[in-house]
This record gives C-alpha cells, structure tokens and sequence, in this order.
C-alpha cells in the first residue's frame, strides 16, 4: 500500500493571485475514465492531484514553449486533458493518450505499459521528471537551475547527507543530491510512534514531520568517517525552498495492519525544519506546509483526495467518479 501526500504553503505565491470566485481559482472536478482491462487508475489519481494543484497547473498553463516528442509527447498529452478539464462539457475525461505516451516513453524499462498497473509514486514522479526533460532538455535532472522548469523550481528538495561522529568529530564530504518525492517507510514510521519520539506531550499529528525525519533516517547507520569505531546517523540538509513537497509512503507488503496507525500520525501541517536534520534556507525554516493531496492505495486499486481551493472542500476521485468529502484532516 503506498500514500501520496503533497503540501504546499498556505498563502505564498497563491495568495498574490487567488481572490475567492476568481478565474484564477477556477479547477474544475472532472473525472478520468477507466475502461475494463485498462488498469489507469495509477495514473488517473496522479493527473488529478497535479490538477488541483493551483501552482503547478497555473504554471504549466503560462509556459510558452516545449521540446515535444508527438505522439509520446508527455507535456502534450497532459497539457490536452488539462485543457479537457477546463473547458469540456463532459464529466468524465479518457486519458488514454497520456496513458499511450507514458508507455511509448518507458516501453525499454517495460514499466507504465498498456493494461498493466503500476505505481502511483513513481508514475507522480516520473511525470514531473518528463516534464522537465521537455522544458529543460540541456539541463541535469539534479542540477537543473533554469527559471521556466517547473519541476526544479516548484516540486525538487535541494539535499545533502553528511556523516558527522559526535565522538571523534570526523565528518564526510557533502553529497549532494535532489528529491522530487521524499520516501518514508511506514514501518520505521510506526516504530518511531511506538517510541515515543523524544518523550513529547504533544499530539503524534503535531510532531509529523519529527515523525518523518526519524523514520527516514532510522536504521540507516554508516561507520564514523575516520573508522574510529562508532557507527552514525547519517544527516540530511535541505538547502531550497520548495513550493510543493512530496512524501511517499513506502509499505512493506501489499497486506498491512499498520494502515489506523499511520491515519493517526498524519498531520496537516509539515515544517521542514523538523523534516529534515537542518535546513539552510531562512524562507524554508519559517515555512508551515498544508496538505493539499493524497493519492491512495488499497484493494490493488488507487484513488485520490485533494483539496479544491475555490470551493474551500477536499474532493475524492475515484476514476470517474467524482464527489466531495469530508476527512478528518483539516486545512486551515
């Protein structure tokens, strides 16, 4: 079973633009078909979260230009149903040539081909990768720095790990690196609740990103860089100030019983402070991230929740089906 869970800022570059009722905040809810035999549900519940997402999907709409690829054109086929969204008639939408263009494009790795499932995860991530090779295609993925990607400058978590023994003082180069999704294991998860994690009175959902930070880091010991003999914690950094940032639950199997546990340990507030071991960017250390979207799995089928900002409501999409609910998460 694997969780989505996307946070933007509340207010931010949003609020400079969005006034209730306005075209700006106009996202209709649409949903996608998925015929018998088709298995798109993986990709249905990716396309609507980056729907509902107003920064990206305002950004997408604003970009002039694309290397495009025709019939395998990822950024077109995504740009189509995002125009589908905006001005159909219909109340539910094929996807079939995004679909097409996801298997054209990663026919070689034999992975997102036609009628088979596949990770809802990895398809989110691998979008948003295909994007920027479309936007930037001169660019490194992890050391993009053009201002018209959306990927890097919305989405990617600018990262070092260093090991640093507290007992010798020895400590390694920075290694570098960047996410566009932060996997956590929700087993380390629930362990780190069963702890306790540093005694705290507080509720689980307002330590989360406590929470995360040390079920990433848990069991991940290197040997102290002058091999003085302890065994360490490795630290990561961040260095930007995403927009949107991406947690992925990573589940052990595909049956588990840790799933009322880790709804309890979700909070709708992230600050990256506590999401990672340091974080060197004065507008990141201030910022308190709000959930805005979970793509979920259960029963060998995903869906998706995110939250419709003109009408203040978090909707449900479950393929063609759409409707609006309400969970016990709140957004304030």
């Amino acid at each position: 079973m694997a969780w989505v869970k996307f946070f933007k800022k509340p207010g931010g570059n949003l609020g400079k633009s969005y006034q209730p009722g306005s075209m700006l905040s106009l996202a209709p809810t649409k949903g996608l078909l998925n015929e018998p035999g088709q298995n798109s549900c993986f990709l249905n519940s990716a396309v609507q979260v980056l729907w509902q997402l107003d920064i990206f999907r305002r950004s997408l709409r604003q970009l002039p230009g694309h290397f495009c690829l025709g019939d395998s054109c990822i950024f077109c086929s995504l740009k189509s149903i995002f125009t589908q969204f905006q001005h159909s008639h219909e109340r539910a939408l094929p996807s079939d040539n995004l679909r097409h263009a996801l298997a054209e494009t990663f026919k070689d790795e034999q992975r997102f081909q036609l009628g088979f499932m596949d990770d809802a995860a990895e398809c989110f991530e691998n979008i948003l990768e295909r994007i920027h090779l479309h936007i930037a295609p001169d660019s490194e993925t992890d050391a993009c720095t053009s201002k018209s990607c959306i990927t890097h400058q919305k989405f990617a978590m600018t990262l070092y790990e260093q090991s640093v023994c507290r007992s010798c003082g020895a400590s390694s180069d920075p290694l570098p690196f960047t996410e566009l999704v932060h996997y956590v294991s929700t087993t380390a998860l629930c362990q780190q609740v069963e702890r306790g994690i540093e005694r705290s009175e507080r509720p689980r959902a307002e330590r989360f990103g406590e929470l995360l930070q040390a079920a990433c880091t848990f069991g991940d010991l290197r040997n102290c860089p002058s091999n003085c003999g302890q065994r360490i914690r490795i630290r990561r950094v961040l260095m930007n100030s995403p927009e949107i940032v991406t947690i992925g639950f990573v589940w052990d199997t595909e049956q588990s019983d840790l799933t009322e546990e880790v709804i309890r340990s979700l909070g709708s507030h992230l600050n990256l402070s506590e999401l990672f071991y340091g974080v060197t960017d004065e507008h990141a250390k201030k910022s308190d991230l709000l959930l805005v979207g979970m793509i979920c799995y259960s029963s060998r089928h995903y869906c998706a929740f995110a939250y419709h900002s003109k009408s203040s409501k978090w909707v449900f999409f479950d393929d063609a089906t759409v409707k609006e609910v309400a969970i016990p998460i709140h957004v304030s």
